[in-house]
Parts: C-alpha cells; structure tokens; sequence
C-alpha cells in the first residue's frame, strides 16, 4: 500500500484541459464511490477547484495509476492519451508534501490565497462522508489543515495577498481606469462571486446585479452585499447595462454565448469587460473576436498575480521550511503501520495476563469495591508502563526498516536477547 496523488493544475495544463476534469460540488461523490467499488483504491479524496483537480489515493502498486486514470477519462470523457501528458502523478513523501504545499496555498496561483483550506477541508468531508476514507488518508489530511494554518500564521504568507477576486477586480480597473460609476453583473452566487462583489464595493462600483439559477440565493447574496438580484434568463436585457461581468457559476454549458452579447454590444457605446473564473468557463471564449469586448478566464489572472508577487516569495520560502518535518514526520508514522497488529497482539496478551492475575488476587483478597477499583488502575499503570518499552522499541525498528514480523523481533521485546541468565533453574542449581 502506499499514498499517491493523480492531478491536473495551472502548473500542468491551461484552463480549456482542465475545465474537462474538473467535478462541479458534489458531482465528484459518485467518482470516490466508484474509486471503492470498483476496487481502485483502499482510500480517496477527490480535491477539485478552479485551478486543480487532483485524485488523492491510497493503493496498492503503481498499476493504480493507470486504474485512476481510466475511470477518470470514463467518467469525464475525456481522451485517455491527453491524461497521460497533462496529468502528475506523486508517491509517498512526495504526494504528502504536494498535499501541504496545496493546503497552504503555496501551489496556488496566487500563492497566500485564503480559499484553497476550506476547499481542501470540503474535499475531505465529502470523502468521509462517502467513507471513502481510512486511517492513512485521515491523517495525512488531518495534518494538511494543521500545517496549511501553521503556514499561514506562522510567515504571513497570506497577509495583503491578492485572492482570484481580488485579481479580477484590478483586471477591470486596468480596462476602465476607474470603477466609481460603473455597473456590474454576476453570474453565480456562491463564495467567489460574495468576494467579488465586496471587491468590486470596495473599490466604489455603483450598482451590482447577482444573478443565478437559484434565485433565492441571488436575493441572500443581494441583501447582504446591497445589490439587486435580477433573473437568469434575462441576459439579454441585462447585459447592455452593465460595464463588467463576472461569472462563476462552472455549469459545464456556456452560460454567456457569442449571440447574446454580440447583440448587447449593438444596444451600447462603451466596453463590455468579462471575466471568466468559472471551471469549467462560463463563457464562450469566441466573444473575445467582438468589437470592445474584453474577456480574461482564469488564466489570464496569472499575469496580473506575477506583477504583484510582492514579498510572498520570502514568506514562501519560510512555508516550504515548515513542510519539509511535517512530512518526515508523517512518513515516519506511516512506517510502522505495519506493526500495529504486533503492538495489538502485545497488548492482548498483557491484558488476558492482567485480567487473570487479578481476578486470582481478588479472590483471596477482602477488598471493598473502592479499594478493588484502586487495585484495577494499579494493574492498569503496571501493564501499560511494562509495554511502552517494547511498543517504543518495535516502532524504532519500523522506522528503520527492520523487519519486525519475525521470532527474531519477539525475543527482543521480551528482553532475552543477549541476557546470559538462565530463565529455569531447578532447586538444585540455586547454590
């Protein structure tokens, strides 16, 4: 058994790859269960954002890797060979280390951006809930959120950072100059369209219009926000008012197509400014060809992230000097999984003793239930204090790759190696 990660990111292939992978929230349910059905995996965690979609796994030799990638090309549709050159796939210390590096956005585009540990939080609870997970990928995760946050308040890593909103916010003030007097149309209403909007607020937009499928959570996100919810359908009408549009909604079709907005652009004098953060977009990139239409996806964030970078790269150099204990520290525990059902076994034997040597001192023993009770913990303290050498002793050896299966092992943790005594002497021999 060991851990793997198969993944698709920006670091590996543009947007109009990875928007093929990518699982819409809670679409990827059924992809963890398949992973168990169908025997790939022991243990999954499906993580999939705007700019990743990564299968994290726990199996049983490097066959797994191919396994993974066909239900994934099955279940997206996609081509089987384009996987092979877009997608990583990293083992062991490796697959850990990425996990860390991913928990504490320093494989973010906009490395110090606050949404990726709540995604990998989410990604997790999904996978447990479907009990797609066990103990390996339970603690590997577990630490992720601990380090992610460690990083995060340890280097300031996060502090004055440009989250994708953020980004798509200053695309938009490069385009018009200035927002104050501008209007604005979203298309979704979940967490990143929130951000926008309070981006776009911040910067003195004068009115923005949610829009979503769902129209109650249009009005929430309006009423919180002080915007307008305004209908789905009604596109055509609201696009010649606005100025900038962001969408996020990730529906898998184009949500804005060539026709509606070449037919906006008739209707109006200034620029219509797109930006797309949708994975997979929400835009039909053909729109780019129209008269002052702009449109930048998520991608083209990158070049804005670059000319901000700041002092990030300090900081995430601190982060990188963090991970490197985690994972040796998590590898090493990994290590002696192997002999937990030795330890187990030492333990059941200590515990039949205990329970039979106690039972026998009860008995010849006038105790009152308190003074019994106190007897219990004793045995208790004796038992636990005589095997922490032993169990400390076989988890040192696991770690150093000894074999620990072995008579040969056995012999050890009950001290008879090397000890020139003799365990039996008759009465004779005493003298």
């Amino acid at each position: 058994m060991f851990i793997a990660v198969a993944g698709i990111s920006h670091r590996s292939a543009p947007v109009e790859v990875r928007e093929k992978v990518a699982f819409a929230p809670c679409a990827g349910r059924n992809f963890l269960r398949r992973l168990k059905d169908e025997g790939i995996a022991a243990e999954s965690v499906l993580l999939s954002t705007c700019n990743r979609t990564e299968i994290y796994v726990v199996v049983e030799g490097e066959d797994g890797r191919s396994a993974v990638l066909d239900l994934l090309a099955q279940d997206r549709g996609v081509d089987r060979e384009s996987l092979e050159q877009d997608t990583y796939w990293l083992t062991d210390a490796e697959a850990a280390r990425h996990l860390y590096r991913v928990a504490s956005s320093l494989d973010s585009m906009i490395v110090g951006e606050a949404q990726i540990l709540g995604q990998v939080r989410d990604a997790y609870r999904s996978a447990t809930e479907e009990q797609c997970t066990g103990p390996i990928l339970n603690r590997l995760f577990h630490t992720s959120l601990r380090v992610g946050k460690q990083v995060r308040s340890v280097t300031g890593v996060g502090d004055n950072s440009l989250s994708v909103p953020n980004v798509a916010v200053k695309l938009a003030e490069e385009v018009f100059g200035t927002l104050e007097g501008r209007q604005a149309l979203i298309l979704g209403a979940g967490e990143m369209s929130e951000l926008v909007v309070r981006n776009l607020k911040d910067r003195g937009i004068s009115e923005v219009r949610i829009a979503n499928r769902t129209p109650e959570r249009a009005r929430a996100l309006a009423e919180s926000v002080g915007g307008t919810a305004v209908g789905f359908d009604a596109l055509e009408r609201e696009l010649p008012k606005a100025d900038i549009v962001v969408s996020s909604t990730g529906s898998g079709d184009w949500v804005v197509g060539n026709e509606v907005v070449s037919g906006a652009m008739q209707k109006k004098r200034e620029s219509l400014f797109f930006v797309d953060i949708a994975v997979p977009r929400d835009v039909d990139p053909v729109v780019q060809t129209l008269e002052r239409v702009y449109l930048y996806d998520i991608d083209d964030l990158q070049a804005v992230v670059e000319r901000n970078a700041g002092d990030r790269e300090a900081a995430a150099e601190k982060g990188e000097a963090l991970i490197g204990p985690a994972v040796l520290e998590y590898m090493n525990w990994l290590s002696t999984l192997h002999v937990v059902p030795l330890i187990q076994e030492l333990r059941d034997g200590a515990e039949q003793i205990r329970r039979h040597e106690l039972s026998r001192a009860l008995k010849k023993l006038d105790l009152s239930p308190q003074e019994e009770e106190s007897v219990e913990r004793l045995s208790h303290s004796l038992v636990n204090k005589l095997l922490h050498g032993p169990i400390a002793e076989l988890k040192v050896l696991a770690e150093a790759g000894y074999p620990v299966e072995g008579v040969e092992v056995r012999r050890r943790l009950l001290a008879l190696e090397g000890i020139e005594v003799e365990l039996h002497r008759t009465r004779n021999d005493s003298i």
